[in-house]
């Protein structure tokens, strides 16, 4: 199995990088949010997840070990594989993922992105396996994250990308939805 792959990014494409390590090429898959953040020939250490199919054996990856931990426990849901739990890390962050089993909420995970029927499956599925990964401690409350995804669908709705309207959201003040969505508007015209 490869854990883990340090080296140089060599390309890179629509959903994935191609990892230069001592002169051999590793296509990694990654999420969307970080692949926005990555530019060639900049040096990146990855974790990794290979899913071996009859046909093709196919390596995962995230900086982050935690959306690497949620991409393998999505695995586990009936219905889930790799390409899907990958567009699942790419939307919905470990807190999401984490406040949405803890309070067993589907709406977090649809405000998020994902079809209902998708996210009352991982609900179900992960709300007793995945107990190791809830981290409530520094898990935003479900108010909050309900109020930031709503917040995020608007922006996206205005036309900003995904990316961007998380970065504004950040910093982004108010108790409710439009107070959030004006901050962040406002961060956004800077």
């Amino acid at each position: 199995m490869i854990a883990s792959i340090s080296g140089k990014i060599s390309q890179k494409n629509e959903n994935s990088v191609i990892i230069d390590v001592q002169g051999m090429g590793y296509l990694v898959a990654i999420p969307q949010a970080e692949l926005t953040q990555l530019r060639v020939n900049s040096e990146i250490t990855l974790r990794t997840y290979l899913v071996v199919k009859e046909d093709a054996l196919d390596l995962y990856g995230s900086q982050n070990p935690k959306v690497l931990d949620w991409f393998k426990m999505l695995l586990n849901v009936k219905g889930i594989g790799p390409k899907s739990a990958l567009s699942i890390v790419s939307i919905a962050r470990p807190e999401d993922l984490s406040v949405a089993l803890q309070a067993e909420s589907v709406d977090i995970l649809t405000n998020c992105g994902i079809s209902k029927k998708v996210a009352e499956r991982i609900i179900l599925e992960l709300k007793n396996k995945a107990k190791n990964l809830i981290d409530i401690k520094d898990a935003p409350s479900v108010k909050s994250v309900t109020l930031n995804s709503e917040a995020l669908q608007a922006l996206e709705a205005l036309g900003y990308s995904r990316d961007h309207a998380r970065e504004a959201l950040k910093d982004a003040k108010g108790d409710d939805v439009e107070t959030k969505i004006r901050s962040a508007l406002r961060a956004l015209g800077k």
